[in-house]
């Protein structure tokens, strides 16, 4: 039955009810009086009530339960994704985590959609996932780039957008993805976007993509001091970065709002592909 024939059946439900209603209460009105005609509205104004807060009290326990079926399914398939092409860990890996917990104080901070949180996080998950695109020579390699290793590394926004973008759920992620080395001023790429035409998710994580770099563990250079990290953010604001986004980002951290998750633990890290930042 489609949705419309339902609604005409419920309208014709509601009108033939107010009609015996309103006939009812006539009724009792001429034998019993106005007063009793009067209560029994009352009474079946409180039942019809008490229905249809028992009716929604059920319609939302079933959308609870769609919405963390979704949410299970969800994080399924993002989990299963970066299995599928080798990046597995990165849904718990440490840099990831903090960038999460970096990106749900900043996004709240700048007062943009809460929904911008998840798409950022989701978009640290899977940043590198166009790097499976990528040749293994150049992912092997631990010496400094030259020209065409940095040509071939700069393909990987454009095949992580195309490895996510058939992925409905994930099509503003794959956008985020294509333009997370994009730089404010458009001298970034891979399509030299400028200011406001790159996603405000993906000139988040440009700025704490960036700061946890430096401030991470990485076997081919010293890792940056916190202060380090924070005064190279505000060099290049404007440049490389949204100055709002470095604004709201520094104004955040001198109030202490990040706790000590803006710090790297210190531990030992694996090998990682050089970071472009």
């Amino acid at each position: 039955m489609s949705k419309q024939v339902k609604s005409l059946r419920r309208i014709a439900v509601l009108v033939l009810g107010s009609i015996a209603t309103a006939l009812a209460l006539t009724g009792v009105a001429i034998l019993a009086g106005a007063t009793a005609a009067i209560l029994a509205l009352v009474a079946i104004m409180w039942l019809a009530t008490f229905r249809i807060a028992g009716s929604n009290r059920k319609e939302l326990a079933s959308l609870r339960e769609q919405r963390d079926i979704s949410r299970a399914s969800y994080e399924a398939v993002i989990e299963r994704l970066c299995g599928a092409v080798g990046i597995r860990d990165e849904i718990n890996d440490r840099e990831t985590k903090r960038l999460a917990h970096l990106a749900s104080v900043l996004v709240r901070q700048m007062r943009v959609p809460t929904e911008q949180v998840k798409v950022v996080e989701q978009a640290a998950a899977l940043r590198d996932v166009g790097k499976q695109g990528v040749a293994q020579r150049v992912l092997d390699k631990h010496d400094a780039f030259d020209e065409g290793d940095w040509a071939e590394m700069k393909r990987h926004p454009e095949i992580g957008y195309q490895i996510l973008r058939e992925i409905s759920f994930l099509s503003e992620v794959a956008d985020v993805i294509r333009a997370h080395h994009e730089r404010y001023d458009g001298q970034g790429y891979p399509h030299r976007l400028r200011g406001d035409n790159i996603p405000i998710a993906a000139r988040i994580l440009s700025v704490l993509d960036a700061f946890v770099a430096m401030t991470s563990s990485r076997p081919y250079r010293k890792t940056r001091t916190h202060e380090d990290a924070i005064q190279e953010i505000l060099r290049n604001a404007g440049t490389q970065f949204d100055p709002e986004v470095v604004r709201a980002f520094i104004d955040v951290q001198r109030r202490g709002l990040f706790s000590n998750n803006v710090r790297e633990p210190t531990r030992a890290t694996a090998p990682r592909v050089p970071s472009e930042v």
